[in-house]
């Protein structure tokens, strides 16, 4: 036996029909429409949280960079980058570059040969920042004449340098006599030098020709 309740109706028609446990009645009401979920409401609304989050921490990130970036850039034009200071002399960043000499095709003891020929750029590096400061033979370049760039060989500067003149960290007001070795092809005429105070400055070009 049916339990008296609503029921769809037996007719064919899209409603609810109450039956009173012997007969139908002529009670009606409208299908109830089951309740959509709302979980995918919630997933989408998780996702995309997740995806600002993630937004968010890559723009804090490429910001940070940025910002530390524009600190070694500025503090290159605080220091008047490229401002000629004296003869062969110029800033970059926390650095005071001055070139006494350079000398091409020079096989001077400990040189290793070189797969072209060497030229030898002596170069006094000071630190004018309040703070100590590395100094790294790597990220000196050369442009000859042709407008190419040479790289410094590290190698070459630790088989030439003394050891006293490799330091990584120069405190401010020392200086540093160093020789920063380049190997370029024998036809290659220097130009000048691109000298950084770190990878990420802007660098100072001082004119050697």
């Amino acid at each position: 036996m049916t339990a008296p309740g609503w029921y769809p109706d037996p007719s064919g028609v899209p409603r609810q029909r109450y039956f009173d446990g012997t007969r139908w009645t002529e009670q009606y009401t409208p299908l109830q429409q089951p309740r959509k979920s709302r979980v995918w409401l919630w997933v989408l609304l998780s996702v995309f949280g997740v995806m600002v989050l993630a937004f968010g921490g890559c723009v804090a990130f490429v910001g940070s960079v940025a910002s530390n970036m524009e600190e070694d850039s500025g503090s290159s034009s605080a220091t008047d980058s490229g401002a000629s200071v004296g003869s062969g002399a110029a800033r970059d960043g926390k650095f005071e570059f001055a070139v006494t000499n350079v000398t091409t095709g020079s096989t001077r003891p400990n040189l290793p040969s070189a797969r072209g020929t060497w030229v030898l750029a002596s170069i006094r590096v000071t630190n004018i920042g309040n703070e100590p400061q590395s100094f790294f033979v790597g990220n000196q370049k050369l442009i000859d004449t042709a407008g190419r760039e040479y790289a410094a060989d590290d190698m070459a500067a630790m088989r030439i340098n003394d050891e006293s003149t490799m330091v990584l960290d120069l405190g401010p007001g020392f200086s540093l006599n160093v020789v920063i070795p380049f190997d370029v092809p024998p036809a290659s005429v220097p130009d000048a030098l691109v000298l950084h105070d770190s990878a990420f400055s802007g660098g100072v070009r001082i004119d050697i020709t």
